[in-house]
């Protein structure tokens, strides 16, 4: 039997209600974004007002915002394989 190296494993079928499904998900992730990009703006504002141009301030914001979007990426993937 050979196996596709780029093809992910199945996963078992959770039966799951109402409440706990992909689109459910999905809308608490988007309010979860939104929340996040508010405080985030909030954050870089106070950092580029505050932070005296300081060489660490840039990376700190640059580490900051990687994360950030490698997280939510991540969770976007998770849940659109999950589908």
């Amino acid at each position: 039997m050979e196996v596709n190296p780029f093809t992910l494993p199945p996963l078992p079928h959770f039966i799951t209600s109402f409440f706990i499904s992909v689109p459910v998900l999905l809308g608490i992730l988007g309010l979860f974004f939104i929340g996040y990009f508010i405080l985030v703006l909030i954050l870089l504002y106070h950092w580029t007002s505050y932070g005296m141009k300081n060489q660490h301030v840039f990376v700190a914001q640059s580490l900051f915002l990687i994360v950030s979007v490698s997280l939510f990426v991540t969770a976007g993937l998770s849940l659109y394989y999950f589908q």
